[in-house]
């Protein structure tokens, strides 16, 4: 079977690989981990992680903490698929934006600030619309490990996901579809992904019953969708597909330090809802055919319709 650039097998190629790989590995990992009472989060494979040299880990615990931190399944499907469609120029191309680090400061700033921005806001609100409760932080990881559980997750979850949703999924998308339903298609991929451990590991831990794991994974993925576009503007704009690993596991720090560690639902539904407030504004600002204030390029192969060849 010959992958076409923009061919109709590459996207379903790629979410077959790409959902087939991370349940492969998360599904026998949680039915091993919760029975033996451990929890897999991003906060708890990264203190596991740091275990494992002390032998305070059994064998098969272990296994299965480092395949779930290093799976990389969404990457290792727009590799795959890549390298089936456009060969070693693809993945040449690929890796360039991967290694662009040198974008405009502005955007930057905003990798810098919005996280941290979306996070204190979302707590600030969940705790006016929860009747301002006394605040009780307990941090998921110390404070102490900050840093390196920053580099963890630009790991683990951005390098571990992005060279498959912004680096083969999105600008594959873009070749045929509007900036804004790009993001629509991929948002849903995305959020969809996340359904073992939003549905089973709640239904195995008993946080949840069946009914309020698929509220879960549908209010999750709708928020998933305005967050889409937000980073295909910032993609769209920059070219720059390591400032989106950044971005991916910065703010999932923000998030564990801030969002989850307040113990305060309402502030992580606040959270997911809130990128669609920017989406939206970005979306009349900047229009849906793709998100940026550049003229349509025709010239430009690969792209999104109206954004030069940035790679």
């Amino acid at each position: 079977m010959k992958v076409a650039d923009g061919g109709r097998w590459a996207w379903p190629l790629f979410l077959v690989l790409a959902y087939g790989i991370t349940w492969a590995v998360q599904i026998p990992a949680y039915l091993y981990l919760v029975p033996r009472n451990v929890v897999p989060t991003n906060e708890s494979n990264f203190l596991l992680l740091g275990q494992l040299g002390g032998g305070g880990v059994d064998a098969g615990a272990a296994v299965a903490v480092l395949l779930l931190c290093f799976s990389f399944g969404p990457s290792i499907a727009g590799i795959i698929v890549i390298a089936l469609a456009r060969g070693r120029p693809g993945l040449r191309e690929l890796f360039s934006r991967l290694a662009k680090a040198r974008i405009p400061g502005k955007w930057i700033a905003f990798v810098v600030v919005f996280p941290a921005a979306l996070s204190v806001t979302a707590v600030s609100l969940g705790w006016v619309l929860g009747g301002m409760p006394a605040i009780n932080y307990r941090f998921l990881v110390p404070l102490a490990l900050a840093v390196p559980f920053l580099l963890f997750l630009i790991v683990c979850t951005g390098l571990a996901e992005e060279l498959g949703w912004r680096g083969f999924a999105l600008p594959h998308l873009q070749r045929t579809q509007t900036a804004e339903r790009a993001s629509w298609i991929l948002g849903l991929a995305w959020g969809l992904w996340h359904v073992p451990s939003v549905v089973l590991l709640p239904l195995m831990t008993g946080a949840a019953n069946i009914f309020q794991a698929a509220f879960s994974v549908v209010g999750l993925t709708i928020g998933v969708v305005g967050y889409t576009i937000v980073l295909t503007w910032l993609y769209n704009n920059t070219g720059s597909l390591l400032w989106i690993v950044v971005l991916h596991g910065y703010a999932n720090a923000w998030q564990s330090y801030v969002v989850l560690s307040s113990g305060n639902f309402t502030a992580q539904v606040v959270y997911g809802v809130l990128p669609w407030v920017l989406a939206a504004w970005l979306l009349k600002k900047y229009g849906t055919e793709s998100l940026t204030n550049r003229k349509p390029r025709p010239d430009a192969p690969g792209r999104p319709r109206s954004v030069p060849n940035t790679g």
